[in-house]
């Protein structure tokens, strides 16, 4: 599964959660592209804030290349624990939508 269906799934199984599945097909589409686009800013914020300064400059080369492999390994190679913090955020955006 690619990082970006795991984000699918994620934001499926929250709207189930918050009982949203019984409204227009289309209504729910939008509401999934809205909480998947807020999502993964959280997760680009949340990187952002953990690289390392020394790294940030490599870190912009890297995204510019635009290869999503290397921008992950580059990722995992620079921020400790990185699965673990995107794991956080995810339960810390979940909880938030879930408990207004």
């Amino acid at each position: 599964m690619t990082p970006d269906a795991t984000l699918e799934t994620f934001v499926d199984r929250i709207v189930e959660e918050k009982g949203l599945t019984g409204l227009d097909p289309e209504v729910v589409g939008q509401m999934k592209k809205d909480l998947l686009d807020r999502v993964e800013s959280r997760i680009n914020a949340m990187l952002l804030a953990n690289m390392p300064e020394d790294k940030l400059e490599e870190f912009e080369r890297v995204l510019d290349a635009g290869n999503d492999e290397a921008t992950r390994a580059f990722c995992a190679d620079a921020i400790p624990d990185l699965d673990q913090r995107i794991a956080d955020e995810l339960l810390s955006f979940r909880a938030t939508y879930l408990n207004p």
